[in-house]
């Protein structure tokens, strides 16, 4: 099995631990970690973990490139990548054990420039044939036009592979038409793309928007063939697969919670590991979920 994850906002992730955190004072952190991220590069790590090959899509420009590559050398993700002007982010996660939170502070990614689109396009449409399924994850850099995404989703599709998207708003909008298998919004991004609903609290159940999204669902499933997956932080996954909306619950764990960022982006590594391997979408998404579930205890990504 080989998997190409896509992502068009690399990131370099600098994680800092503290033992507690005051604001407007001096904070210093016990521990200190950078690494690469991105929504895509999180879905890679999660699969080589699990054994199953992968690849990932991106560009990548400025002063930090050889950087950003010999990082994901040294976590087996090969980088395929368009050459840009535009230089990679850093994004900061503030970790603070006294409370048991995590927070991310995200610098929004650089434009790129013209010619870009191009270059990535034309390496995407020349190498996703020699994967079995592809992940498109998360927001794409400005500089990118609105009909991307569904040419992503179009020519995987066309090409018989396992399409995975987790997009939000226009993108995922304007990809619905070429009919992903699986989408994966979290469900204040699902309820503000399809239902109108904006500023949804992520940390809440949100139980009684149910009805709502399992009819938007079987909508989906029944004009496009698509399969809908919405996480829902701590409160149980909601799945349609064709029939009903299920919930897979969260997985019990005798170990703290320490680090949640990027649990999405492994759920999304982990559901697709399984569906390759022939589970059928709610064991699929059960198994992604422990393997989130197991993520959240680590510090590291």
């Amino acid at each position: 099995m080989n998997v190409l994850t896509v992502c068009l906002s690399p990131t370099f992730q600098k994680t800092l631990v503290f033992n507690s955190f005051r604001e407007d004072e001096v904070n210093r952190s016990s521990e200190y970690m950078l690494s690469v991220a991105g929504k895509g590069i999180n879905v890679s790590r999660a699969l080589v973990r699990l054994g199953t090959g992968t690849e990932h899509l991106t560009h990548l420009g400025g002063p930090r490139v050889e950087e950003f590559l010999s990082y994901c050398s040294s976590y087996g993700i090969p980088v395929l990548y368009a050459t840009t002007e535009s230089p990679i982010r850093t994004c900061v996660t503030v970790i603070n054990k006294e409370k048991g939170t995590s927070t991310e502070l995200v610098e929004e990614s650089r434009p790129v420039e013209e010619g870009t689109e191009a270059r990535l396009l034309d390496l995407y449409r020349r190498e996703v044939g020699r994967f079995d399924a592809v992940t498109v994850s998360g927001n794409k850099a400005a500089g990118y036009s609105s009909s991307l995404y569904p040419e992503f989703v179009r020519t995987a599709k066309e090409e018989g592979k396992l399409m995975v998207l987790d997009a939000r708003g226009a993108d995922l909008i304007a990809s619905v038409p070429y009919g992903p298998d699986i989408i994966k919004p979290n469900l204040s991004e699902f309820a503000a793309t399809f239902l109108g609903l904006k500023g949804l609290p992520e940390g809440d159940a949100n139980d009684s928007l149910r009805s709502s999204v399992e009819e938007t669902a079987r909508d989906l499933f029944n004009k496009h063939g698509i399969r809908t997956v919405i996480s829902r932080g701590k409160f149980d996954t909601w799945c349609y697969d064709g029939k009903s909306l299920e919930s897979v619950p969260v997985p019990r764990t005798d170990a703290p919670v320490v680090n949640t960022i990027g649990c999405g982006d492994t759920l999304t590594g982990g559901m697709t590991h399984a569906l390759l391997e022939g589970m059928s979408l709610p064991d699929a998404v059960a198994f992604g979920m422990r393997e989130a579930t197991e993520r959240a205890t680590r510090t590291e990504l």
